[in-house]
């Protein structure tokens, strides 16, 4: 467990070997992956035109999730894809507690499927060639979808990010030398820092945003206004979706409702990952 946000500011202890949900005792054969239970619920997701950071691919529409689900209390770090992978492929690569990076989409799929395998649990995605398919109700571990990642984000709010309307480099590692209008001006850290050095939301998530983008399961396509219910995105097409801002974004693409977009095979080192569960019956 690390320690709390007030004393973690600038280091996180190395992840311990306990695990917060655990079905199996071949579980022991992976590091610790704190897990936090998130609800089913009804929410509302993107942005009202109205909103000062809103884009047009945001358009606000209500969402109904019918699963629980379990999210990562922490994004991924290098410690862990270390140890499960064998390698750190990140930029910053000093940093274990550093959130892992320069991984692309499928390495993500990847690294899920093997954390699955190594728990003894069936894994989430299918994986055929380049194709790879979803199975929303196994157990394994996966990537959330967009709109799994926006409930957890938002916590039950509705402000522009999760817990207010403004963002600085004193709430979230992101690049704050060009604030939103009206605020000042903060620092740009210019890389990763370790995971949870800044207070959680609401629902005990670290780093929903800055520090690192992270994956989510969906194709890239504009939103819509219609109701939909455990939306998956679009259909297949060139982009997978990345969310949450990284500690080079701006505020206006570090809050609750921005959406990012990058080829499936693509790294950067401002992208990586989160990894969730759907909880079972």
């Amino acid at each position: 467990m690390f320690p709390t946000a007030r004393s973690t500011r600038w280091w996180v202890p190395a992840i311990s070997l306990l695990l917060n949900l655990a079905t199996s005792s071949a579980e022991a054969q992976i590091p610790e992956y704190d897990l936090v239970r998130i609800r089913a619920g009804v929410f509302m997701m993107g942005s009202p035109g109205t909103e000062a950071l809103s884009r047009e691919d945001e358009e606000l529409h209500q969402v109904t999730l019918t699963r629980d689900f379990f999210m990562g209390r922490y994004e991924v770090t290098q410690a862990f894809y270390q140890e499960i992978m064998g390698y750190n492929p990140s930029n910053n690569n000093v940093c274990p507690d550093c959130p892992v990076e320069m991984i692309s989409w499928r390495d993500a799929v990847m690294l899920c499927n093997v954390v699955s395998r190594k728990a003894g649990l069936q894994p989430a995605y299918g994986i055929q060639g380049n194709s790879i398919t979803l199975d929303l109700d196994a157990p394994g571990y996966r990537l959330p979808t967009e709109a799994e990642w926006e409930y957890a984000c938002r916590a039950g709010t509705r402000t522009i990010l999760t817990n207010s309307d403004c963002l600085s480099s004193d709430d979230a590692n992101i690049n704050g030398l060009r604030p939103q209008p009206g605020y000042e001006s903060g620092m740009n850290r210019a890389q990763t820092i370790p995971v949870g050095s800044f207070a959680p939301n609401g629902w005990g998530l670290y780093d929903m945003t800055g520090n690192i983008n992270e994956f989510c399961w969906d194709w890239y396509a504009y939103f819509t206004d219609d109701n939909q219910v455990d939306p998956l995105g679009g259909p297949p097409a060139t982009y997978r979706v990345f969310r949450g801002g990284a500690f080079n974004n701006l505020p206006a693409r570090s809050h609750s409702a921005s959406r990012q977009k990058l080829e499936p095979e693509r790294v950067l080192d401002m992208v990586g990952l989160r990894m969730v569960r759907t909880a079972q019956p």
